[in-house]
């Protein structure tokens, strides 16, 4: 839940904002901006449709969710310097995927992680803390996109992201929680 919420904060800051970001930055047109997000929303579908399950049977739900902050962290910050569409475009290649990855196996693992009577209450939980995340992010990023720069969206959300692969890394990687009595014995009867 902690990655979700931090996670939230900055790619909603990133949804949320990039509009303005894209018209003061560089000068981009609705039509623009719109076939920009286009494209954003078709590599995500496709990670989500057709990677993500791959992806997660090979490497584990685990270090893909790891993984996924990591190139987060990159790909806000480079966000951040973008001076033309076509760097933009390369830019959001691998936030898009990532992005995509990040929020699926996030879910995944949340159900994973507790007991099958808890998966609603806590999948309930985490889409209340992404919402949360929608309210606080447009004027998070308004203000920054506004009183610093359009540089300090991509910044803020780099920032956050390093903070969730780190945690990330310390809770799933280095020190993960042992399985639930129950889930060890039904995850060795499915493989």
């Amino acid at each position: 839940l902690n990655i979700r919420f931090f996670y939230g904060l900055a790619f909603a800051t990133f949804t949320t904002i990039f509009p303005l970001y894209a018209l003061y930055r560089l000068s981009l047109d609705a039509q623009a901006t719109g076939y920009v997000l286009t494209y954003v929303g078709l590599l995500v579908v496709f990670v989500q449709g057709f990677l993500v399950g791959r992806l997660a049977n090979r490497y584990g739900e685990a270090r893909l969710i790891f993984l996924s902050s990591v190139v987060l962290i990159f790909a806000f910050f480079a966000w951040s310097l973008v001076s033309n569409l076509i760097l933009l475009l390369i830019v959001l290649a691998p936030l898009a995927f990532a992005g995509g990855i990040l929020n699926t196996l996030l879910n995944s693992s949340l159900s994973k992680s507790v007991y099958s009577e808890e998966v609603g209450g806590t999948l309930g939980l985490s889409a209340s803390l992404e919402s949360l995340t929608r309210v606080i992010s447009p004027s998070a990023g308004g203000y920054l996109l506004g009183s610093v720069g359009t540089w300090a969206p991509g910044v803020v959300s780099g920032l956050l992201m390093i903070w969730t692969a780190s945690y990330a890394w310390r809770r799933l990687i280095r020190n993960p929680d042992p399985p639930l009595p129950g889930r060890a014995e039904k995850a060795d009867e499915d493989h």
